[in-house]
């Protein structure tokens, strides 16, 4: 559930837009609403809120004041005015989107979803990354980030570490790439699932492949080559 806060000096323009998050988009919920630059950031302050929808105009100043008293904060904002001219300015602040009124749902749904896609990613980023492993030995648990790449053997999984290290679990790799996919990883291959961070090369052609931090070769298969290339650039 995301909490919201909606800034905007117009009392019907406030209500509009918390109608159509009801209505149109799943699991917002308004946790406070303001209609000027200071209760604009007393409300901000008050709730912490996941994402602030913020006009332009306000009572006693503008939106682009409140986006200043929240640069150290990393909050995410989205404008939504009737006022196009402020939306270059606006991006340039790092804000997730710029909606003009009246406001179009997709639009509004989009710009929803981005502040989703960037609340887990931070997330993500902030959690301690571990995965534990069944082997032979016991339960042992490994950082994400030593792994450099998996290897998959019928129903067995070979990983392979910074360290040097080889451990072999007996889970097929179907089940370390669903453990895995959030954690920069991709699967190159049907035997393969690969670190991204981890790759120094990759060489084209026939029998295409990724040259890995350790040295080892792993196979890039020609049906996933442009989803690995494409996940390799935005890594």
């Amino acid at each position: 559930m995301l909490r919201a806060v909606i800034i905007d000096d117009e009392r019907k323009s406030r209500e509009n837009l918390e109608l159509l998050l009801e209505s149109f988009v799943d699991n917002v919920e308004i946790v406070g609403t303001a209609d000027g630059v200071l209760t604009g950031i007393s409300a901000i302050d008050l709730h912490n809120p996941d994402v602030v929808f913020l006009d332009i105009h306000l009572a006693n100043g503008d939106g682009f004041q409140v986006l200043e008293s929240l640069k150290n904060k990393n909050q995410n904002v989205i404008f939504v005015t009737g006022h196009e001219e402020h939306a270059v300015k606006a991006f340039r602040s790092d804000a997730i989107d710029y909606l003009l009124k009246p406001v179009c749902i997709e639009h509004l749904q989009g710009a929803v979803e981005r502040v989703r896609a960037r609340t887990k990613s931070e997330t993500t980023k902030d959690a301690i990354q571990q995965i534990s492993l069944s082997t032979n030995k016991g339960l042992q648990f490994l950082k994400t980030e030593d792994i450099v790449y998996c290897k998959g053997d019928g129903a067995y999984t070979y990983f392979f570490l910074k360290s040097g290290e080889r451990i072999t679990t007996s889970k097929n790799l179907k089940e370390y790439e669903n453990r895995l996919k959030d954690y920069n990883f991709f699967r190159s291959h049907k035997s393969y699932l690969v670190n991204l961070a981890e790759i120094k090369t990759y060489i084209r052609g026939e029998g295409s492949h990724a040259v890995m931090s350790n040295g080892d070769n792993v196979g890039v298969s020609k049906r996933r080559k442009d989803m690995f290339l494409a996940a390799l650039s935005s890594a």
